[in-house]
């Protein structure tokens, strides 16, 4: 008989211990938006796994994801030619189609690069352009990640059936695929034809030969969600502290927002 009671204590706290975990296996979209670019709509997949200590109120969570997060549609046009350089003889010289406002419309950035360099000149300043043609650039892109969190998370019973629940920490990321699409359209006025040229390449590819994106990623996190039952809605924030490219000029830091909307059932 004592063996018997023995048994069922122990069975008891094997249960116990078994409830405290939840997997919650949830899908939905997310809105990224990186420094300088904008902003592009993807997707978030994976499963939740937490562990409820005592009287419920606190967790540790983790679980494993797959993140979408990109840049939408920049474009750009220019006027290339050459103009008179201040050294003697002629430079090539580009015209970035930009105005600065309406109120200022002789004022055009001059000289930028892809994505414009955010310096602007008097275009009055440009000695004898001789305009060779129009050229129109466009690039998009998205990245897939496999992301870890390790959130602290905080648990509230409303109701019999309904919790709240606010998790923050950091996530881990490693980049496994994604794509970078770039449109070229050249428009001469003279002396050659049109011509239209489209790429497109693994963005973490270092033998791609463009600009190439860190596989590592990281940053922090916070998660508020509601569960009804088990029906899960959560509303997620991640802050993006990686580097945007390998060889960016932006280190270290905020180089990065993505908000996310998911669906789940836990068991």
């Amino acid at each position: 008989m004592r063996k018997l009671v023995v048994f069922v204590m122990l069975m008891a706290c094997v249960i116990s211990v078994q409830a405290q975990w939840k997997v919650t296996p949830e899908a939905g979209m997310n809105v990224t938006k990186y420094k300088g670019d904008v902003a592009k709509v993807g997707f978030k997949a994976g499963a939740a796994v937490s562990y409820t200590f005592g009287s419920g109120w606190f967790s540790l969570q983790s679980g494993l994801y797959y993140v979408q997060r990109g840049k939408g549609l920049s474009s750009y046009s220019e006027v290339y030619g050459t103009s008179e350089s201040p050294y003697g003889g002629r430079i090539n010289t580009s015209i970035s189609l930009y105005p600065v406002s309406r109120d200022y419309l002789n004022l055009w950035g001059y000289g930028g690069g892809y994505g414009g360099t955010g310096l602007y000149y008097n275009t009055y300043g440009i000695k004898d352009f001789d305009a060779e043609g129009i050229r129109h650039r466009s690039q998009k892109e998205h990245r897939g990640y496999i992301q870890l969190p390790i959130l602290a998370r905080f648990n509230w019973q409303v109701t019999k059936d309904v919790r709240l629940h606010l998790a923050a920490g950091p996530y881990l990321a490693v980049g496994v695929g994604g794509e970078t699409n770039y449109e070229e359209s050249d428009y001469p006025l003279e002396g050659k034809l049109p011509y239209n040229k489209t790429l497109s390449w693994n963005p973490f590819d270092p033998a791609q030969g463009y600009v190439e994106a860190p596989r590592f990623d990281w940053g922090l996190t916070v998660e508020a969600g509601i569960e009804v039952k088990r029906v899960t809605f959560k509303v997620g924030y991640d802050l993006g502290l990686g580097k945007q490219y390998k060889r960016s000029a932006y280190g270290m830091g905020l180089n990065y927002h993505t908000a996310s909307f998911t669906l789940g059932y836990t068991f």
